[in-house]
């Protein structure tokens, strides 16, 4: 009775798994994804105020939300005249990176490894270069800033430009880490496009 029991259960899972995509499960889940990464755009400011305050944003910028990345949370603007993306990663309450870090360049001794835990898993850094440092000015905070240079394996462009940002926020009470990354093309490279976005963002 053991295994003819162990058999029906697994012929009620299949026959719940075809149901699923038969009366449109996945169309429904795949929907509900949908709306949660690409939300309206007066929804996406009302809901993500703990990254800052995009009401004055450019509609050039495409707002987006991804889920937990290797368990950060991060919100996504694309540019979209040109594709170029800008990515906020919200750190928590994590001290491995601050804004102090990079007021006192502290940060030349840390990207290494907070490059290595936010790329994706198939990209890979060679011939990390730090550029400059430098702040962007938003409406009412300085956000500083660095510009590096790197060779990227399995990706289509090879030689890239990027810019490694930090702010912090509080939310009820509780602050955290904002890191803002745009990697892009070196041949591409348009530092007035990220500058463009963090200017109009009240935090």
């Amino acid at each position: 009775m053991g295994c003819l029991g162990s058999l029906v259960k697994k012929i009620i899972i299949l026959a719940l798994i075809i149901a699923f995509f038969v009366f449109g499960g996945w169309a429904f889940v795949r929907e509900k994804i949908n709306n949660y990464k690409n939300p309206p755009r007066e929804e996406f400011i009302k809901a993500e105020t703990d990254y800052g305050d995009f009401s004055s944003v450019s509609g050039d910028y495409q707002l987006t939300r991804s889920f937990n990345f290797f368990g950060y949370k991060k919100i996504n603007a694309k540019y979209l005249p040109t594709g170029q993306k800008i990515t906020i990663f919200n750190l928590k309450n994590e001290d491995k990176i601050s804004v102090k870090d990079f007021e006192t360049n502290e940060i030349d001794n840390k990207i290494t490894d907070i490059l290595d835990k936010l790329k994706d898993s198939f990209i890979t850094f060679e011939n990390f270069k730090i550029i400059s440092h430098g702040t962007f000015n938003a409406k009412n905070k300085n956000i500083p800033y660095i510009v590096f240079s790197a060779n990227v394996k399995n990706v289509p462009f090879k030689n890239i430009i990027g810019i490694i940002g930090a702010y912090s926020t509080k939310n009820n009470q509780n602050s955290s880490t904002k890191l803002i990354l745009s990697i892009v093309d070196k041949k591409a490279y348009n530092p007035s496009i990220t500058k463009g976005f963090i200017s109009a963002i009240k935090f």
